[in-house]
């Protein structure tokens, strides 16, 4: 805009000039040749073209000196293309003896330098502009990493006091119970009354009941990984309207900051799934490989929201791609008669 305003005041001189000048001839002709080469200097992309377009108007001027009084509308873009080798071409100027031509062509040149001005600071916006949106979107799939790291270790942080409470339980109450169960046994032995006999002996099955009672619930407390299986059953449980299949064919004994990692994949597609997808069905497929782990997830929905996939508020595509590249795995995703995500995670390979 700031280019077409700049160059409609110049032809406005240049057609002023040639008016004073030549009153009586027919200016239409040099004013639509002029402006037709102006807006192909504007419109040519390629340097060499555009010199052919120069070396043609000079040989114009050459030819009619007429087309001398347009010259500082061709000097617009001259300047922007050769600097101060503009100068080559003053000696056309003076050609002509009206001091308005010089004034106009020192315009143009003055106009051309403050574009080419504008526009190495409209770069330099631009590039910081673009800086500033790529450290945003840094900075937020940091703060989800944060977020998601934040949940990782609250789990751990609950797990490891699960797991203190238990073996305090296992070292101090089952040991108590125990010697307690041992001691009854020793009093039947050398007790020869049937009554005390039968008080011991419920005296007896109340502790081993109770010792058993706690042995199962240190069971349950006493572990040191989330159960994966389940937790991706229940999230397929409470999906509405959408028919799952799960095939789990993984190790108990995955490390928990994996099975966090699949389980945040998994409850990511899943929601994706249900915002983004007019799905029926889903099919979740966990494998282990003898060098990778693999995980595809597959619906049958007919439309997918891509953009609001990848702009998501979940972990998205970039993070499931981050926790690929953390096992030194890949991701894929594409629509086949539905969405269809894979996910390969190496064995052994963190970075």
């Amino acid at each position: 805009m700031r280019k077409f305003v700049e160059k409609f005041l110049i032809i406005l001189f240049c057609l002023y000039n040639t008016y004073k000048i030549n009153p009586d001839k027919n200016l239409a002709f040099y004013f639509l040749i002029s402006l037709i080469l102006s807006l192909l200097l504007d419109l040519l992309h390629t340097k060499k073209r555009r010199i052919f377009l120069y070396i043609l108007f000079i040989m114009l001027c050459f030819f009619d000196n007429l087309f001398i009084f347009y010259l500082p509308l061709i000097l617009y873009n001259i300047y922007l293309d050769f600097g101060i080798y503009t100068i080559l071409v003053t000696p056309l100027i003076l050609m002509i003896s009206p001091i308005t031509n010089l004034m106009v062509s020192i315009i143009s040149i003055y106009f051309s330098e403050m574009s080419k001005k504008y526009k190495i600071i409209l770069t330099e916006n631009k590039i910081v502009r673009d800086k500033l949106t790529e450290d945003n979107i840094y900075l937020k799939k940091y703060n989800e990493q944060l977020k998601i790291d934040k949940e990782k270790n609250i789990q751990i942080a609950i797990l490891t006091e699960r797991n203190r409470i238990a073996r305090e339980l296992h070292d101090s109450i089952g040991h108590a119970i125990s010697s307690s169960i041992l001691q009854v046994e020793a009093l039947k032995i050398i007790s020869n009354e049937n009554a005390v006999i039968s008080g011991l002996n419920t005296l007896q099955n109340t502790l081993s009941n109770g010792m058993e009672d706690i042995r199962k619930n240190i069971h349950n407390l006493y572990s040191e990984s989330l159960e994966l299986k389940s937790q991706i059953e229940k999230l397929c449980r409470e999906i509405p309207n959408i028919d799952t299949e799960i095939i789990y064919n993984l190790e108990d004994d995955l490390d928990y900051n994996l099975k966090f990692d699949i389980l945040s994949i998994v409850k990511e597609a899943i929601t994706n799934c249900i915002k983004h997808s007019n799905a029926t069905k889903l099919k979740i497929t966990l494998l282990s490989q003898p060098k990778f782990y693999s995980i595809v997830i597959k619906d049958n929905g007919s439309i997918f929201d891509e953009n609001a996939f990848k702009n998501s508020k979940g972990i998205g595509l970039m993070s499931m791609e981050d926790i690929a590249k953390k096992y030194n795995g890949f991701l894929n995703y594409k629509f086949d008669d539905g969405f269809q995500l894979h996910l390969t995670l190496m064995k052994g390979d963190i970075v």
